[in-house]
């Protein structure tokens, strides 16, 4: 079985050649799918007839950031853009398998915000942070 190793700082958000960094302790960075990868069209009698969408790579990226820190306002103003901003990017992770470092990295093509960002704040600990949501037309995984 493989030895698979991350460190806790190995992901990295780029959006419009500016890194995110500011990302609430502890969180993570989601890249979900919105689409199925394929259709399928079932006959009577056990037939079906399989598809490739061609909407399979659209993602959602949700990221975390602190409120207030340089991140959330350079988000924010990439939000109150007018004509809406189209964002591109990538997100990286770096990782060692059996002793070698690699990377998994996903491209990210063609995104717009499609979400009010989330406003939290924790009167317990004090922590505020905004959860900002993209979707990209295209989000290819790399290995």
């Amino acid at each position: 079985m493989a030895v698979i190793s991350l460190a806790a700082d190995a992901t990295t958000l780029i959006i419009n050649g500016t890194a995110i960094t500011d990302l609430a302790e502890g969180d993570t960075i989601t890249l979900a799918p919105v689409n199925p990868a394929t259709g399928r069209n079932n006959a009577i009698g056990g037939g079906v007839n399989i598809n490739e969408r061609s909407d399979k790579g659209v993602m959602d990226v949700t990221v975390r950031v602190q409120k207030y820190s340089e991140s959330d306002v350079f988000l924010n103003n990439l939000m109150r853009q007018s004509p809406p901003a189209v964002l591109s990017g990538s997100a990286k992770t770096a990782y060692n398998r059996d002793g070698q470092d690699s990377e998994e990295s996903y491209l990210l093509e063609n995104g717009s915000f499609t979400t009010q960002p989330t406003n939290t704040n924790n009167s317990t600990d004090g922590n505020a942070m905004m959860e900002y949501v993209a979707q990209f037309r295209v989000a290819s995984r790399n290995l």
